[in-house]
């Protein structure tokens, strides 16, 4: 089984995620779909769907990785309709 970084990753398709000493800089660009897919395929606590993807959309922050070419932080739907 996967862990999350390792699916980010290779879905923004870097070699190596960001780290604390340049912590202003993004390091990649995933779509918002590939984010469902990670939370679909990864076990996790969440009890649902969007509570899952909250959690990749959290990893994606602390990561330094961009979600539709936009500052994850920024996300405030998280795929909830």
């Amino acid at each position: 089984m996967a862990k999350v970084a390792e699916l980010v990753k290779k879905e923004a398709k870097v070699d190596k995620l960001s780290n604390k000493e340049k912590p202003a800089e993004f390091v990649g660009n995933i779509s918002f779909e590939a984010v469902k897919k990670i939370a679909k395929s990864v076990k996790m606590a969440g009890n649902s769907e969007n509570a899952r993807i909250r959690q990749v959309v959290g990893s994606c922050v602390s990561y330094r990785i961009m979600i539709d070419s936009k500052n994850p932080k920024l996300l405030t739907h998280y795929g909830m309709k």
